[in-house]
């Protein structure tokens, strides 16, 4: 914990941190398809000072993704 932190208080950001998309191409080489990793989405709040993080609960639109089944 920083010294500003334990003085002052923790300064609490928040911050969603989601999957990561990859493309790779198909085995001709011409079609790119997407897919996801395997992780869920995180939302957390991160202290801008010292890096410290605490979870936040899901939010209701999580389970969207966009790129599911667009293949």
């Amino acid at each position: 914990m920083n010294i500003f932190c334990r003085l002052l208080g923790h300064t609490w950001i928040a911050e969603t941190r989601s999957p990561g998309v990859r493309w790779n191409t198909t085995k001709d080489g011409h079609i790119l398809t997407s897919s996801a990793e395997e992780s869920d989405v995180r939302h957390l709040d991160v202290c801008r000072r010292c890096g410290d993080e605490r979870s936040r609960p899901a939010r209701r639109h999580d389970a969207d993704r966009p790129y599911e089944g667009a293949n």
